[in-house]
């Protein structure tokens, strides 16, 4: 089942192997106080139990599952963008989880600033059991550049119309943690953060983030391909 009319958002919310997870990652979305949304589940060729959680939404009106065989998230986010129907997009990992009020409050700004492309909050490290770290609060942007301080992949509100303009994210670029897709994003439209936490982030073993080395070496090059 889906819904009969175009949602304002979609959130799309991409698994491999976060059976452990990804239930919570699903409840945030449907507990937000907005509730004219979308949500599509990617499952990247998971071989644990995740298939078997996803299934259990599969009839929720609202939401659409989506099965694949390993084609990695920068594909994935791909594939999301196509499949979207909401006039605002959101990536969420299926490890990770939203505040209830999240999507309102990133919708209303986009919603009354029609000049803004892309809008994103603040958020919560926590542990692999949930338990909050610290809270991570962004810069303001008059004293450090945009470029410094990209948005995180995730958990980040944009027009959908804007990341067709853009072509989605660069297929060719596999250690991705939408740096590119920032700087291409930046150069063309405005951004904006809420200093309000209003998300879950969770660090564990295998976070995309703790491979640093990887992803610092690939935003170099990054930068290099856009000078």
């Amino acid at each position: 089942m889906t819904l009969d009319h175009a949602p304002l958002v979609t959130v799309y919310i991409t698994n491999h192997n976060y059976g452990d997870f990804i239930k919570r990652s699903v409840e945030s979305v449907l507990a937000q106080t907005m509730t004219d949304y979308e949500l599509i589940i990617i499952d990247d060729g998971s071989s644990d139990h995740s298939r078997e959680i996803i299934e259990r939404y599969a009839d929720h009106p609202q939401i659409t599952p989506i099965f694949q065989q390993n084609k990695g998230l920068t594909v994935t986010n791909n594939i999301a963008i196509r499949a979207a129907r909401g006039k605002y997009i959101v990536r969420l990992d299926a490890d990770d989880w939203l505040d209830e009020h999240m999507l309102e409050i990133l919708s209303n700004v986009l919603e009354r600033n029609p000049d803004v492309g892309m809008v994103f909050p603040d958020y919560y490290h926590v542990d692999a059991k949930g338990n909050v770290i610290e809270q991570v609060q962004r810069h303001d942007f008059d004293d450090v550049t945009l470029q410094d301080q990209p948005a995180h992949g995730a958990c980040t509100m944009i027009r959908h119309d804007c990341l067709l303009e853009l072509g989605g994210y660069d297929e060719t670029i596999r250690c991705q943690d939408g740096y590119d897709l920032w700087i291409r994003f930046i150069e063309q439209f405005k951004v904006r953060n809420v200093n309000l936490p209003l998300f879950f982030y969770r660090q564990h073993g295998s976070s995309l983030t703790k491979n640093e080395e990887r992803i610092l070496a690939t935003r170099g090059e990054i930068l290099q391909w856009h000078a």
